[in-house]
């Protein structure tokens, strides 16, 4: 294992414990790490970074690593090389140190910067669905990234994909009219759509276009960990403005 330079629990902080416990979740209970295989990609490039875990990084895999692990859905290696703490029994301590966390009002940014990234990886997670619904490149959802950045800060995930819905919606219908071979031109109209949907939104009341999923649960590890420890609530998750007043 490689040294880390994190000396405990408490210096990894409340992002890096909840990378961490992700993690360790999702091989515990085979469920994806973060919303999105290009989400889960940046969990694991963090705790990298930490030298809490190694990866075969820029190779796709090792091909001799007896103590590697694949992530159950997302099939990525990694392997765990905290030499300060043993493996088997860390999870229950991280979600511990998260439950402590979420009493402590200096995170209060911290928390809101999180939720901000969930909800963009969720958007994201939502429009590639969408996308392959329809037949379309989910790689292109990675599009919405331009209009969130620029969008209104703390935007209920909920109507951001009210407006994953009609974009791709507007999408296949442009596929229709054009034909499935020009995707430059439906690429664009799902992107515009996206904008133009937001812009119907600033001007409507603020319950307008929440488009909620079917289950109140979050299916990634590190969404379902957010909502269970960090910052405890329901469907808030979904229909909260994560930046009340401003």
């Amino acid at each position: 294992m490689t040294p880390s330079g994190v000396a405990s629990i408490e210096a990894l902080g409340l992002r890096g414990t909840l990378f961490l416990a992700a993690l360790l979740a999702a091989q515990l209970r085979r469920i994806p790490v973060a919303p999105t295989r290009r989400s889960t990609l940046l969990v694991l490039d963090a705790l990298r970074d930490l030298a809490l875990i190694q990866v075969p990084w820029p190779a796709d895999r090792w091909q001799i690593r007896p103590d590697a692990e694949v992530t159950p859905i997302e099939d990525l290696q990694w392997a765990f090389a905290w030499s300060t703490h043993e493996r088997r029994h860390l999870l229950p301590v991280l979600e511990d140190q998260l439950g402590d966390m979420a009493h402590d009002v200096e995170l209060a940014d911290a928390k809101l910067e999180l939720w901000d990234e969930l909800a963009l990886w969720e958007t994201e997670q939502f429009l590639e669905q969408q996308l392959l619904k329809h037949h379309f490149d989910p790689g292109w959802a990675r599009d919405v990234g331009f209009v969130f950045q620029s969008g209104p800060r703390g935007l209920p995930i909920a109507q951001w994909r009210y407006c994953c819905w009609a974009a791709v919606r507007q999408g296949a219908s442009v596929a229709m009219r054009l034909g499935v071979h020009d995707s430059a031109h439906v690429r664009e109209a799902i992107f515009q759509e996206v904008k133009k949907r937001l812009r119907y939104l600033m001007t409507s009341s603020p319950q307008q276009g929440m488009f909620k999923p079917y289950h109140l649960a979050p299916e990634s590890s590190v969404a379902k960990l957010f909502v269970d420890w960090v910052v405890p609530m329901e469907w808030a998750y979904w229909t909260g403005e994560r930046y009340p007043g401003r």
